[in-house]
Parts: structure tokens; C-alpha cells; sequence
């Protein structure tokens, strides 16, 4: 599995609260306790922000999945899991960004999907959901691939291209009447501020990748970053 080494959190993660409102929206099982707290001490505030909005709309999206049509998903059907999953998926497949992965040879995806593992088996999750969370955050950046798959891969998939304005936003009213039209979004706006997300996560897959060129294969969404680093130095996401 992808090694990781213990270090000092960020400065930046002080900024990284979050309101009542939005630890009202978290499941109450303790994994959720402990992958929140890991997910705060160890991204940037832009990166942990972006993973709770991700969280919602991967929410929204399974809420939703039954006007998906048939052809559109694999044949084989997902695995339903539990909300406790869902949640440290999404809170950690970005995980593997952060400098505890600098030196592993594995991708990002990879990394955060291995340390997603070594948690959820600590609190005894079920062998068949770990490998659902597993799958969703190794394939989060698989274009093509991972929205054919049903249940967790897909939802995760589509959050995070929503979140970067690739897909629509979901309906957030399916999560409860207090997220119900403007008033849901102006309260996700406020409370989780995009802030400069888009640069602080694609400049730390490019730092590790020119580090550990083994992290970023050529034909992998990282790959492709790195590449437009090299051919311009001053480019950035």
C-alpha cells in the first residue's frame, strides 16, 4: 500500500473551520469524526473546502441516480454503501496531494484511496465497501471510465466535475429543505469558499510529480499537467 510518513499540518489549515451548519450535514459515526479531523490537519483550506462541497454533491448525486438510463452505466451493478463511506471517500480522494505522499512512488488517486483503506478497516467497515470507496477515489480522475461505473465511482466522479464547472451542479433540495433552492447554494458559497482551489490542487500534483516523475504516468490527468508545466512554466490551472 502507498506509504505515508508523519508530518506538521499546514498553516493554512487553521483557516479550514466549518460552521453547524455544515457539521449537521456530516454522518455522526466516528470514521466521519476521524477522516474530518485528518482531512483538517492535512490539506489546505481551499483542498478540505473542496472535498466537503464534493461530499454533497456526491450525495446528491446517488439521491438522484434512478433517472440515470441503463445505458449509460456498465452492466455490472455497484454496491450500495453507507453514508459514513461516502463521506471519507470524499473527504480523502485528494488526500494523497499533501506532502505525507511527496515521497511515495504511487499516483495521488492511489495514495488517498490507500490511506481511505487503512482507515475504514480500523473501524471494521466491511471488506465489499472499502473496495467501493477504493475504486471511487483510484478512478476520480478517469475520464470516460469512471461514468459508465454505477453507485460510488460514478457520484464521486461527477461531484468532482461539477465542482470545476465540467457538469451540472445537483439539486441539493434531495439532502433536506434547508438546502432547498438559492438558500442552499448561498449557504455552500459561504461557508465553503471556493478560494483559489483549482491552483492550490493541480500546483501540488505538479510538485510531486516533478519530484516523483513514477507518480504522474504520461497518459494520466496528473501526467498531463506536468506536461504543460515543462512546455510553460508560468502555466497554471
Amino acid at each position: 500500500m502507498c506509504d505515508h510518513k508523519q508530518q506538521s499540518p499546514p498553516e493554512e489549515t487553521a483557516k479550514a473551520g466549518l460552521s453547524q451548519q455544515i457539521m449537521d450535514l456530516i454522518p455522526t459515526h466516528p470514521v466521519c469524526k476521524e477522516a474530518l479531523n485528518i482531512a483538517q490537519t492535512s490539506l489546505p483550506a481551499s483542498i478540505f473546502y473542496h472535498s466537503v462541497r464534493i461530499f454533497l454533491y456526491t450525495q446528491a448525486i446517488l439521491a438522484t441516480t434512478n433517472n440515470v438510463s441503463p445505458e449509460e452505466l456498465s452492466p455490472i451493478p455497484a454496491t450500495a454503501v453507507d453514508q459514513h463511506i461516502v463521506f471519507v471517500a470524499c473527504m480523502f480522494h485528494d488526500l494523497g496531494t499533501t506532502s505525507t505522499y511527496d515521497e511515495a512512488p504511487e499516483r495521488f488517486e492511489v495514495c488517498g484511496a490507500d490511506a481511505t483503506v487503512r482507515l475504514l478497516r480500523k473501524h471494521q467497515v466491511d471488506e465489499t465497501s472499502i473496495r467501493e470507496a477504493w475504486l471511487a477515489i483510484t478512478l476520480h480522475t478517469s475520464a470516460a471510465i469512471a461514468e459508465r461505473m454505477s453507485g460510488l465511482v460514478r457520484a464521486l466522479r461527477l461531484a468532482v466535475r461539477a465542482d470545476f464547472s465540467m457538469y451540472p451542479l445537483p439539486d441539493l433540495e434531495v439532502l433536506g429543505a434547508r438546502l432547498a433552492s438559492q438558500s442552499g447554494w448561498d449557504m455552500v458559497k459561504a461557508e465553503l469558499p471556493r478560494l483559489d482551489v483549482g491552483k492550490d490542487l493541480t500546483g501540488a500534483i505538479i510538485e510531486q510529480g516533478l519530484r516523483r516523475p513514477e507518480k504522474v504516468p504520461d497518459n494520466s490527468w496528473a501526467g498531463g499537467l506536468v506536461r504543460a508545466k515543462k512546455a510553460d512554466p508560468n502555466w497554471h490551472w
